[in-house]
């Protein structure tokens, strides 16, 4: 990733937003479904045990009368990485409190199940039947540790342009909410709060998300093994992306003087912007695609992201060669990799670099006269990846290639795989390097 101040990044900011009253005829009624209802709502507390103190806060709900408790993964995330500094407890409407054991999670959906020591005395069910688009859906929980909520909104189905999928909920979910029920008006789960765009944008996980989730852990004999859950979970999503991008059609755009990759899915859009001023003699061309969401694994670590970036770089043929290729180094010295990372879930980068050379289709350009035309494209090019400590048959991969063969015309590839095989990795390089065209 290159750090550009004109990047538009699709990044969700987890549950922070404003907040939306109703009339009151609604009001009444939304009153009642919270009297119904709160004694299966919770604060889900991250306690750090040499302080004794909250180092995090979210919201759960009870979903059956053994006391099984509901939230998001990363309310509870730091608790499955250190579970020797962390514990778990919750905090009824009515004010009592409890330890919770972590029993199963789903980190692609965001999800974790939990038990309560000691049940409460009331539950919710998830509904079996999905809400209609304009209907009106209810969530709650414990937004800014203000108390339970109440917040109506509408149902717009399931949000385009990911790789996960997430309910759009035209309504304000707060920091504290996440992992609270969003309910029907027969008080029935719908969806799990998760996070928000802001401006009544926010989004919720499917509720057949839980129910699969709460079957997996039904079905288990023994105690999970969260990191093996969790390896085994990031393997097969790696997969389903890697498939999905693979089988589709690439499309092509141009830039400069060279096709390169355009939107591949709709969970990979692709913006693009031009610098050019009176003050710098070389022109940018800039376009990036990214996917527009993460896998959660802890505060500084997520995966399962792919993106790609190209930059066409021009001068005038009165530059001299040298300016321009210290221009060409000064503007592409700033890549990293587009996923965090921290040194205990990752090894350092190993890289391999070479030369390589790529034949153009034989098409004439302006700055390329035809006699010229067949000669091949040269490109110093980076491949470099890092393993997952904790899941060793994954990696993020990370390649560039900048061409070195024109003096005042330039292409830089670039593109980042976080938490993939070698394997994968492979497959999308051979793909991503064939479909670059230069004339």
């Amino acid at each position: 990733m290159l750090n550009l101040p004109v990047r538009l990044l699709g990044v969700l900011l987890y549950c922070f937003c404003s907040f939306a009253f109703s009339s009151p005829a609604s009001a009444q009624s939304y009153e009642k479904l919270y009297s119904d209802y709160r004694d299966s709502l919770y604060q889900i507390r991250l306690i750090e045990k040499s302080s004794n103190s909250k180092a995090g806060l979210g919201s759960g709900f009870q979903i059956s009368p053994d006391g099984l408790i509901a939230t998001n993964y990363h309310v509870v995330a730091e608790a499955v990485r250190a579970p020797d500094k962390y514990q778990l407890e919750y905090l009824s409407v009515d004010g009592t409190k409890g330890k919770l054991t972590l029993l199963d999670i789903d980190v692609i959906n965001d999800l974790a199940l939990l038990q309560q020591d000691k049940p409460g005395p009331d539950h919710l069910l998830l509904a079996e039947d999905t809400p209609k688009k304009g209907e009106t859906i209810i969530s709650l929980g414990n937004p800014l540790d203000l108390g339970m909520t109440l917040i109506p909104g509408t149902y717009n189905g399931i949000a385009s342009g990911s790789f996960y999928d997430r309910i759009h909920f035209a309504g304000s979910i707060n920091p504290g909410m996440s992992g609270g029920p969003a309910i029907n008006t027969r008080g029935r789960v719908v969806g799990i709060n998760v996070a928000t765009a802001g401006n009544q944008v926010s989004f919720l996980v499917p509720v057949e998300k839980l129910a699969a989730l709460l079957k997996h852990f039904r079905t288990q004999n023994n105690k999970l093994d969260l990191k093996q859950v969790t390896y085994q979970q990031l393997l097969a999503n790696q997969r389903r992306i890697i498939d999905a991008v693979l089988k589709a059609e690439w499309s092509k755009r141009s830039l400069g003087e060279a096709k390169v990759v355009g939107e591949i899915v709709p969970a990979i859009q692709c913006w693009g912007n031009t610098l050019e001023d009176d003050d710098n003699p070389v022109k940018r061309i800039d376009k990036g695609c990214t996917g527009q969401d993460v896998v959660f694994l802890a505060d500084d670590f997520n995966t399962g992201r792919v993106e790609y970036e190209f930059f066409w770089l021009e001068a005038d043929d009165k530059l001299l060669p040298s300016r321009f290729y210290a221009e060409y180094e000064a503007q592409m010295s700033s890549f990293y990799p587009g996923n965090s990372a921290g040194e205990d879930d990752v090894t350092n980068f190993r890289c391999k670099q070479a030369f390589t050379s790529q034949a153009r289709d034989g098409e004439a350009s302006p700055s390329k006269p035809a006699h010229n035309k067949m000669e091949p494209t040269i490109a110093r090019t980076s491949y470099c990846v890092r393993r997952y400590k904790d899941f060793p048959d994954l990696y993020d991969i990370f390649f560039l290639s900048l061409s070195v063969d024109q003096k005042n015309r330039a292409l830089v590839s670039h593109f980042t795989l976080s938490g993939f095989t070698r394997e994968s990795a492979a497959a999308f390089t051979e793909k991503f390097t064939s479909e670059i065209q230069w004339h």
